[in-house]
């Protein structure tokens, strides 16, 4: 292809990138500084505009991340309900060091010498490990790191599997079934 050629080709593309009209075949240039200055009409169909409403979704952690607790104090008794599915991996007792802190913190906010309950709850689905054995490990669990914290506290705790839900389960909705896996803390002013 010879270099007249070549720079014909590159000018009509060039031109075509622009939004311009394709140049006429007899024209020759040798470089892009050659072509004729667009036109506004022709700059301005080749610009895009882009509107910003409704293009950014703000992400609001308030909205988006469950805490580990819900706490409700009605006549002098405080129960703290910890989110089992947040707090523990399926089938497991065993409490991640970072949800142990939070455990800490919450065990010092328990008033000294009382005597508090630890009673893990389960969904009514069937676990590998089994429902009733799971959820008294989870209570176990529990238990221990607010013993180890509060030395003061007198501990009872028991496993009651699926026995006392917090919420009817409804298979179309699994936040039912996640409601249910919970250890509650239980104690009274």
């Amino acid at each position: 292809m010879s270099g007249t050629c070549t720079r014909a080709v590159l000018a009509v593309l060039l031109a075509a990138s622009l939004g311009l009209q394709a140049l006429p075949a007899q024209a020759s240039y040798d470089s892009p500084r050659e072509l004729p200055e667009p036109t506004r009409e022709q700059l301005d169909r080749s610009v895009s505009s882009w509107d910003t409403r409704g293009s950014i979704r703000v992400w609001a952690a308030d909205r988006s991340v469950k805490p580990v607790e819900q706490v409700d104090t009605t006549a002098g008794e405080t129960t703290i309900s910890l989110a089992t599915d947040i707090l523990f991996t399926p089938d497991s007792s065993k409490i991640p060091s970072a949800a142990g802190a939070r455990l800490r913190a919450l065990a010092n906010k328990i008033p000294k010498g009382a005597t508090v309950e630890v009673n893990g709850h389960t969904d009514s689905v069937k676990s590998t490990v089994g429902n009733k054995k799971l959820s008294t490990d989870r209570a176990n669990a529990v238990a221990a790191v607010l013993k180890a914290e509060r030395k003061d506290l007198t501990l009872k705790a028991r496993g009651l599997a699926a026995t006392v839900p917090a919420v009817r389960e409804d298979p179309k909705e699994p936040s039912t079934f996640a409601a249910n896996l919970r250890v509650e803390i239980i104690y009274t002013h």
